[in-house]
């Protein structure tokens, strides 16, 4: 999985100009140094069009528009794969978790009230999971490109053996993202559910963005934890597709 984004697709969908999506994609554009490939549908490219020149003369941002008909998620992801984007970024609703479990790289959700600014604190929940692990590596990528802390976020059970597999966890993902020079702390929450922990103390922490692993672990009836964060966070979602674990190595990334 590739941490440092080179090629960054916007879904934008027509049913209202989601500003807050493009101004977290520039924000990241800015930073990374690439162009925005931003895939819109029939009449409202126009609209896009015209802001987005406006926001991207601003931020000094290249962008080139991937005009689409027929609006559905199954475009959105073609297009997208198309392009063959490290990084994809969509408005955070109900579509959105539909659209992160059919593709394999990572994708950040935003909701249309976001209000641009920088990327100073990211905020990484880790539970009982191997691989939970795996976006220690795009979290330290991000972070390093902005010049943000990491703040760990333990959610655990009363069992023993499973606080002390976080605790491991966490000390490996510390000493791992130490190394790359980005500042990193950790907090150890017991009890409660995984996605109320996580937006509570990303809210009580001011952070900027949140990032998660994608989990389909939910009954028919039922949404995934990483579905309530995306729906119920006012805080950015970055969620990263879990890897074989064979093929992610034995440290989990």
């Amino acid at each position: 999985m590739r941490t440092d984004f080179t090629k960054i697709a916007v879904g934008l969908r027509s049913d209202t100009v989601h500003s807050g999506t493009l101004d977290a994609a520039i924000n990241l554009s800015n930073v990374f140094d690439c162009t925005l490939h931003l895939i819109c549908f029939d009449d409202n490219c126009n609209v896009y069009e015209e802001l987005v020149a406006e926001k991207s003369n601003a931020a000094q941002v290249k962008f080139e528009m991937v005009r689409r008909s027929n609006e559905s998620i199954k475009e959105i992801v073609k297009a997208t794969n198309e392009l063959e984007a490290d990084l994809l970024i969509i408005p955070a609703d109900k579509k959105s978790q539909s659209i992160v479990n059919i593709l394999e790289i990572p994708v950040l959700t935003v909701k249309d009230e976001f209000e641009p600014h920088p990327v100073k604190h990211i905020v990484m929940p880790m539970h009982d999971k191997a691989e939970t692990r795996q976006k220690v590596p795009v979290a330290t990528e991000i972070a390093k490109h902005f010049g943000a802390t990491i703040d760990i976020i333990l959610v655990s059970g009363k069992n023993g053996d499973e606080q002390k597999r976080l605790k491991s966890y966490a000390s490996q993902a510390m000493e791992y993202i130490s190394k790359a020079g980005v500042d990193c702390s950790y907090h150890f929450h017991e009890g409660g559910k995984v996605d109320e922990v996580t937006i509570n103390y990303a809210q009580e922490k001011n952070a900027d963005m949140l990032i998660i692993m994608n989990d389909r672990d939910a009954g028919f009836f039922s949404m995934s934890y990483s579905e309530k964060i995306i729906r119920n966070s006012g805080i950015p979602v970055m969620v990263v597709e879990p890897r074989d674990l064979h093929k992610a190595g034995a440290s989990g990334y």
